[in-house]
């Protein structure tokens, strides 16, 4: 049986070779260059809020976004959402709070800070509305940036840290002056 599928296979092979009278074709290689289609990224409107806020925040003066994303990433591969916060140990230092203070948040309006806040994982909330405390919890958060503003404008901060002082930033201004009462 083998014997007959070794010669069935060469009589095969010898015919088709000699059946071409033909003289071989000579191959002509042709390029053409041809530019690959981009793919356009589409994008979620809350994504290109984001990367236009944060562009706008790298114009701000005292603003060094290449350390806040450095920051970030230094925070992110200690572990998920704040533990770089929690351990002042973990890292040589307070990641959030250079994070935050890097970021320049005073005389920035909250609504363009809170995004940039959400989008580094920073849990915040508002403490102070012109010059009114608000109501908190007294639990301590490490990371959490509590924010006080006027007018909506961020005047002042604090980044709450797990043990140590917590360093208030606030503008160079006097921020809430007491009115006189009348009698």
């Amino acid at each position: 049986m083998k014997l007959f599928l070794v010669v069935t296979f060469a009589v095969i092979s010898l015919a088709s070779a000699c059946s071409s009278s033909e003289e071989p074709e000579t191959n002509i290689v042709t390029t053409t260059t041809t530019t690959p289609e981009v793919e356009s990224v589409v994008k979620s409107p809350e994504q290109e809020l984001v990367e236009a806020l944060w562009d706008r925040q790298a114009n701000r003066p005292g603003a060094n976004i290449e350390r806040v994303f450095n920051l970030y990433r230094q925070k992110a591969a200690v572990g998920p959402r704040n533990i770089a916060c929690w351990d002042p140990e973990l890292v040589e230092v307070d990641l959030c709070a250079e994070l935050v203070n890097a970021m320049a948040l005073l005389e920035v309006p909250l609504s363009e800070i809170v995004p940039l806040l959400d989008s580094l994982e920073l849990p915040w909330r508002l403490v102070g509305r012109d010059c009114e405390p608000q109501a908190v919890t007294l639990d301590i958060q490490a990371g959490r940036v509590n924010l006080e503003t006027i007018d909506d404008v961020v005047v002042a901060y604090t980044v709450e840290r797990a043990e140590g002082k917590w360093d208030r930033v606030a503008v160079e201004r006097e921020i809430c002056v007491d009115s006189p009462e009348g009698d």
